[in-house]
């Protein structure tokens, strides 16, 4: 159901995505969920009135299954152009468990503070590791949709080496988040919430408590994600809303 003007919220089994009015009859996506969860999702869409030959852009936040695996049918049915962190297609080797976006179905590799362009709309990428080394926040205007970075009770995405994941990045992340001053965070599951004080500091304190469970080693284990280089500038990227016939 369409949550704000010209924002949609989608959600199947736990999985949230959700749809931005570009302009022009064309659409946006920050996500699409999992294979399994993609034919719900599709046609929740199409409750809206939005069809997948309008979708001219998917925003990806990170390369788990159940926020990318539904791309391949996606492009399938659409002229969805695919936008992902280069840590979602290039996969650091340490990433045992997870094998990434392919390079086939993503169409730009964006890093932080990349900006992109498609009608009406500007998104910028901000890169914020630490639940998984290519997660990105994405900002439209001051709402940000942010994947598993946090969520409206001050959880935090789940830890896993093998993932990639670093506690010392996610507490950096969630500091920067909180200093980009968001207005509203849309997260890949559960409800919208209001950015605030009180939300950074049980995110903190929950990510400090998953570090510490159970003598968990993810406190001293894992590497920090592979930042943009300083003397790399941001790029601009400009989509159009011109959709192919279908």
């Amino acid at each position: 159901m369409e949550i704000a003007a010209g924002i949609w919220r989608v959600q199947s089994g736990n999985e949230v995505i959700y749809a931005l009015d570009c302009s022009e009859g064309c659409y946006a996506l920050v996500d699409v969920g999992s294979a399994r969860e993609f034919p719900k999702k599709l046609e929740a869409l199409k409750e809206c009135g939005i069809t997948p030959e309008h979708i001219g852009a998917v925003f990806i936040t990170h390369f788990h299954d159940d926020h990318c695996g539904a791309l391949a049918a996606l492009k399938e049915q659409s002229p969805a152009r695919v936008v992902c962190h280069r840590l979602s297609v290039q996969v650091p080797s340490y990433c045992i468990a997870v094998s990434g976006i392919s390079k086939a179905l993503a169409d730009y590799q964006v890093d932080d503070g990349d900006e992109v362009e498609i009608g009406k709309l500007s998104l910028i990428a901000h890169h914020l590791p630490g639940h998984t080394p290519d997660s990105v926040a994405w900002q439209l205007g001051q709402d940000f949709f942010i994947g598993d970075i946090t969520f409206e009770w001050g959880g935090v995405g789940w830890m896993d080496v093998h993932w990639g994941s670093h506690v010392g990045d996610y507490r950096s992340s969630l500091q920067q988040l909180f200093r980009l001053q968001p207005r509203m965070l849309y997260p890949g599951h559960g409800e919208p919430v209001a950015m605030s004080r009180e939300l950074l500091d049980k995110a903190l304190a929950n990510l400090n408590a998953l570090a510490e469970a159970d003598g968990s080693p993810i406190k001293d284990l894992g590497r920090p994600a592979v930042r943009r280089h300083s003397d790399t500038p941001p790029k601009t990227i400009r989509l159009s809303t011109a959709l192919r016939p279908q």
